[in-house]
């Protein structure tokens, strides 16, 4: 398994306050798909989904969680 890019960090932490992918880039000041594209990195990199979509926005996994 590579090292883990400490860049996405940031992306995981403002998904996780926000709960909506959207929100996560207008705080971080880039576009929607490049949210996604670093949840998609982290999710390989954990092998977890870490976020999964329901009615009330972005919830966190387990794994997530810890």
């Amino acid at each position: 398994m590579n090292d883990l890019d400490l860049n996405l960090i940031p992306f995981l932490v403002a998904i996780e306050e926000t709960r909506n992918v959207r929100r996560a880039a207008e705080r971080l000041g880039v576009s929607q798909p490049r949210v996604s594209t670093a949840l998609g990195k982290l999710r390989d990199y954990f092998g977890d989904p870490l976020f999964v979509r329901t009615s009330r926005g972005m919830e966190p996994t387990p794994r997530a969680r810890r």
